[in-house]
């Protein structure tokens, strides 16, 4: 068996995350991943790993090349520990593949499965309209300006403080469930994706004085 890894070191590692990828959000996603590995008899170790160390911050790498920096930061964090070289590689293809805006890398693992469905269960449902609220603050974007329906074309999209938490929903939230792998995943995401539709609908018309 290998190590379990000391969650209490590793929070340290995420000390300059923000409010959308900070321990709280690793937490989350290991918590949901072991739930949803142990229900589809996934390796919880591997998942567990990957999950921790999924976000992990790299200096000088940007947000959309995230997921490689830390892939290969978890490859050396590994390396000596009690592994073996086919869970490394497992944990290090999970995170590579878990980003839902890079379809180059898709998970081909049953653990890189799980930890893609737990990183997106927790970008949808009450946490994930509470994380795109709070990233869209941290960077002092508009709290609304248009709604879900008027929202112009994929290639078309706001950016800066015109990119909205409506917007992120419609151009990423909105089209996670249909992605999720597991039976175990899919499940949980319905009931979080059918509120968080809801919250949006509610939320235009209240911007629009119609409710």
């Amino acid at each position: 068996m290998p190590l379990i890894l000391d969650e209490s070191h590793i929070r340290g590692l995420y000390a300059d995350g923000d409010a959308a990828h900070d321990f709280d959000h690793i937490l989350r996603v290991t918590r949901l991943g072991e739930r949803i590995a142990t229900a589809e008899g996934a390796d919880v170790a591997v998942v567990a790993a990957a999950a921790l160390l999924h976000d992990v911050p790299v200096s000088g790498a940007s947000r959309k090349a995230h997921h490689l920096a830390a892939a290969d930061f978890a490859g050396e964090y590994l390396t000596g520990l009690d592994w073996s070289l086919a869970q490394v590689e497992n944990v290090v293809h999970s995170i590579r593949s878990h980003r839902f805006r890079d379809q180059s890398i898709q998970p081909e693992t049953l653990e890189a499965k799980c930890l893609y469905d737990a990183d997106k269960l927790d970008s949808i449902g009450a946490i994930g309209v509470a994380r795109a609220f709070a990233h869209s603050g941290a960077y002092d974007s508009r709290l609304w300006h248009q709604p879900a329906a008027d929202a112009p074309p994929d290639d078309a999209k706001p950016s800066g403080a015109d990119y909205t938490p409506v917007h992120e929903f419609v151009y990423k939230l909105q089209r996670l469930l249909p992605t999720l792998h597991t039976p175990t995943a899919q499940a949980i995401g319905q009931q979080r994706h059918d509120f968080m539709c809801a919250f949006f609908a509610q939320l235009d018309e209240e911007m629009q004085g119609r409710k």
